[in-house]
């Protein structure tokens, strides 16, 4: 057969989870919008066009809208009915922002404030089926410099030549990793970026893309494949961290922590996610 095929495979785990902003945890949704502004910060600093285009923008507001979307508050993180923004796309009926999780990437460029050049900077850089952390041994030069402005291109050289040679291994922990980037002169700028989560594990999230070509013809097969258990385990843990943290500081300040009421009526518990393999969460072909 007079035919072809190409594969690609990348780690999505490692993007920024766009769900975070809307997590449980307190921590996390900071982080993440931190990651997000960071992206736009550093391309203006970068780019002169941008720097003369953009330099004023309210990024800030733009991340609050893409909150908002998710969110089940009419409030929106700027102030104000955040229907007010959609104003337009509501004439038929009070349906947007549709106050639930991206159902694809795609719709993000139906956000208010959000145009082709953020959409276009963002979208390689984002996901809706990330890990709720990054993996520093497989992550993007551009995925590692959202994390904090510190990471120039000095540290970042040094940081992909240690994960790539064989003697020295791949970074086994988070305190193997910070202490390399301030062995190589790293500075944050953010001191909260070394409570950006990390794992270290063999990747179980990829965006799979194959293309065949026959007779003229070209078909193309793009997949999303995740661990759901492992994922829940990560908000699980930034969960309970979050309410280790509040009590602790309650106790500080000299507060006690309220009962808890029992009940004797059965509580219904939720199905446990089915274990297996890491199972498709997206699938297109055009």
């Amino acid at each position: 057969m007079d035919s072809s095929f190409t594969i690609s495979i990348n780690d999505e785990g490692s993007k920024i989870d766009l769900m975070d902003l809307n997590s449980p945890s307190k921590t996390l949704k900071t982080l993440t919008r931190n990651r997000l502004l960071e992206i736009f910060q550093r391309k203006i600093k970068d780019d002169d066009k941008w720097r003369n285009q953009y330099g004023a923008y309210r990024f800030d507001e733009l991340v609050n809208n893409i909150a908002d979307w998710m969110s089940d508050k009419n409030m929106s993180g700027n102030g104000g009915d955040k229907r007010a923004l959609y104003a337009d796309l509501n004439k038929e009926s009070q349906s947007f922002p549709p106050n639930r999780d991206f159902r694809t990437l795609q719709e993000m460029r139906m956000v208010a404030g959000m145009t082709d050049d953020f959409f276009d900077l963002l979208s390689n850089q984002v996901t809706i089926y990330g890990m709720r952390g990054i993996n520093p041994n497989v992550a993007s030069r551009e995925i590692l410099k959202s994390l904090d402005e510190g990471f120039n291109d000095e540290v970042l050289n040094e940081i992909m030549k240690r994960r790539d040679d064989p003697q020295a291994g791949p970074f086994k922990s988070d305190k193997d990793f910070w202490e390399f980037f301030d062995s190589k002169g790293g500075r944050l700028v953010n001191v909260d970026a070394k409570k950006i989560p990390m794992y270290f594990d063999s990747l179980v999230s990829f965006r799979i893309k194959s293309t065949g070509e026959f007779g003229g013809a070209v078909r193309e097969i793009e997949v999303v494949t995740t661990d759901l258990d492992r994922t829940a385990g990560q908000i699980k843990k930034f969960v309970d961290q979050d309410k280790k943290d509040s009590a602790g500081n309650g106790a500080a300040a000299g507060q006690t922590t309220p009962k808890t009421q029992t009940s004797t009526t059965p509580q219904k518990q939720n199905s446990p996610l089915p274990k297996g393999p890491p199972r498709i969460v997206y699938w297109t072909e055009r």
